[in-house]
Parts: structure tokens; sequence; C-alpha cells
């Protein structure tokens, strides 16, 4: 099991104001949900939840929720203002470790600078790939090394690498990667910095009824 863990509140206030005023206090609103589990709201303390995500944010932690210890879970969505990019919002899925979870890990493109050298240009046409694991094999990122890539060639989902035991579940003739001359295309999409966007958890239907 893992040994990030966040103790976890139980909230009973759901009044906007109350919520405005545990932001300001250095607390986030969450809520815990799981298989046959009831939702419930909760509060995270700011700055443990950060310092978890210094790390893989979408790793499997412990949480500590009042009444009932420490549960497995995962994050299932982060929601982030727009503008400062603070977290608003975190939802928990509590998981069993030896049933698969659907979660979307970010594409990290290897091997830009080569392509650039040669006058090319990688189209990134989606950044994230659905996947089916287990909650203790969720890979930080999918790696695609473009490095060698000529003009004209693809990426597609079911070419990217896969953690031991996982399923893709995106189309797999779907374009990941496009590697075209330079100028051409314009539009289809945009280069890849080398270091990847932060995962999100995708919902599945345990996640429904989600309360703020």
């Amino acid at each position: 099991m893992s040994t990030q863990v966040l103790p976890l509140e139980t909230r009973t206030d759901l009044r906007r104001s109350v919520l405005t005023h545990l932001r300001r206090s250095g607390r986030i609103p969450g809520v815990v949900y799981g298989k046959g589990r009831e939702p419930v709201p909760v509060s995270v303390e700011e700055a443990r939840l950060l310092k978890m995500q210094t790390g893989h944010e979408t790793a499997l932690v412990d949480i500590e929720l009042p009444g009932q210890g420490r549960l497995p879970a995962v994050i299932q969505e982060i929601q982030r203002d727009p503008v400062t990019r603070k977290i608003l919002h975190v939802d928990f899925h509590v998981v069993m470790l030896d049933e698969p979870v659907d979660v979307e890990v970010p594409v990290q493109v290897q091997g830009i600078e080569e392509v650039d050298k040669r006058g090319l240009v990688a189209q990134v046409l989606l950044r994230h790939l659905r996947i089916r694991c287990l909650p203790t094999e969720i890979p930080e990122h999918l790696r695609v090394d473009v490095s060698r890539a000529e003009e004209g060639e693809v990426v597609r989902a079911a070419d990217v690498e896969l953690p031991n035991g996982a399923h893709l579940l995106e189309e797999a003739d779907e374009v990941v990667v496009n590697i075209s001359a330079a100028g051409a295309g314009a539009g289809a999409g945009e280069a890849l910095p080398e270091e990847p966007k932060e995962p999100e958890m995708v919902h599945d239907t345990e996640g429904k009824g989600r309360t703020e």
C-alpha cells in the first residue's frame, strides 16, 4: 500500500460561503466515493495535497477518513481555477487493490529536438491516453520517442507501450503524434514540451453524483 497518507476531515455544511472560507483557511473541499459507498464530502489540507503532487499525482495514496481509518484511493479529478490554477476541489476514489481502474495518463513525447534539427515538426494530436490497469500500476506518463521519426510518420495509440497488464481504452488507430515538414498542416496540432502535463483521472460509473 502507498506510503503517502492524506488525513481528511468530513464536511457537513455544504454552503458556498463555507467553501470559500474553507479554501481561505488552507483546506481544499473534496469528496470520497467508491464502489458500494455513499459519497462523503471531505476537506484536505492544501499544503499536504500539494506536497503529494510533487511526485506522481495519480499514484495510489492512503486517505485517512474519520471513523474508517486508512483507505487506498486514487485522485479521480482535480478542479482548478482557470486563471490562477489553484486547486478548487478534489475527488478521491476508494479502490480495491486487485481491481482495475480506468485512468487518463499524459503522453510524454521525447526526441522533439532531434525532429526540429531535421526541419520537421512533431504535431501532438492526443495529449492523454485512457487505459485500464490496477491501481498499483498507474504510470506517471506514457513515453513516445519520435527522435528517429521521418516526415509522414504517425504514432497511433496502439503503438504506445503500456505497462504490463494495462489495456488501451482509446481506438487503436487514433493518431497521437504526426511528423510533418515545418509549415505543413498548421493548426493540426503543436509540439508537446518534453515535460508531461499533470495527469487527470477519468470518471467511472462510481463517480456519478459527486457532491461539492
